[in-house]
């Protein structure tokens, strides 16, 4: 059963996100503070869940670092080749980034571990902050590029 309720809790989400992704981008609402703001969601969900939140820290990290750098290769590869440099960019962006996320979400775990933190990851822990990191990674970039004055749309 608690599985069942882990897998609804996750699918809830994912719906959620991208019906409020469709209207964003229908509506052409400012794209990097709805994704930023949507960070939120699997955190008020972990608690919700009752979730030990420093087990979510490595995960957070990694989704952050992973998807806020994935965010720039997509951004240059659809602002210079259109759709399929998007698709390109984001491909090899997330080859590069898992890489590099990897390294820190293991060095953050290394380093919480060394100060007596339990940081096991539970699938759903897992799943909330990889989540969570990944809408604030992606949210920053995607503001901190309009900010500088990349055309995204």
């Amino acid at each position: 059963m608690k599985k069942l309720k882990e897998v609804v809790v996750v699918s809830i989400l994912c719906i959620l996100f991208g019906g409020v992704a469709y209207h964003t981008l229908q509506r052409g609402w400012y794209v990097g503070g709805v994704v930023l703001a949507l960070c939120t969601l699997p955190l008020i969900a972990a608690k919700l869940c009752r979730l030990n939140m420093t087990r979510m820290i490595p995960d957070m990290v990694f989704g952050a670092m992973d998807t806020g750098l994935l965010t720039i290769p997509a951004i240059a590869g659809g602002t210079m080749f259109g759709v399929l440099g998007a698709i390109v960019g984001s491909v090899i962006g997330d080859a590069i980034t898992d890489g590099i996320a990897g390294f820190f979400e293991g060095s953050i775990a290394e380093w919480l571990r060394s100060k007596g933190i339990e940081e096991s990851r539970l699938p759903l822990s897992s799943a909330l902050g990889k989540m969570s990191g990944c809408l604030l990674g992606s949210g920053v970039v995607l503001i901190l590029a309009t900010l500088i004055g990349v055309r995204i749309r």
